[in-house]
């Protein structure tokens, strides 16, 4: 069972990433391992923006809040 949006998208992306190397001819254990490295950086490049956006967010309101 998925538990969040952020697990959803990761399986979504690996199972989509593992077709793909297999497509390219990778036996199942390398499209795995392959699939696997590939996702978690995806997954680490969208966290950085959320965590990003989030602080720009919190500084931008900051900043609007001085009275």
């Amino acid at each position: 069972m998925v538990k969040n949006l952020w697990d959803r998208d990761r399986k979504s992306i690996y199972r989509g990433l593992v077709k793909e190397y297999q497509q390219e001819g990778y036996d199942i254990k390398e499209a795995r391992r392959l699939a696997a490295q590939e996702t978690d950086e995806i997954m680490a490049d969208k966290k950085f923006f959320v965590d990003t956006l989030i602080e720009v967010e919190e500084e931008e309101a900051g900043e609007d809040r001085t009275y």
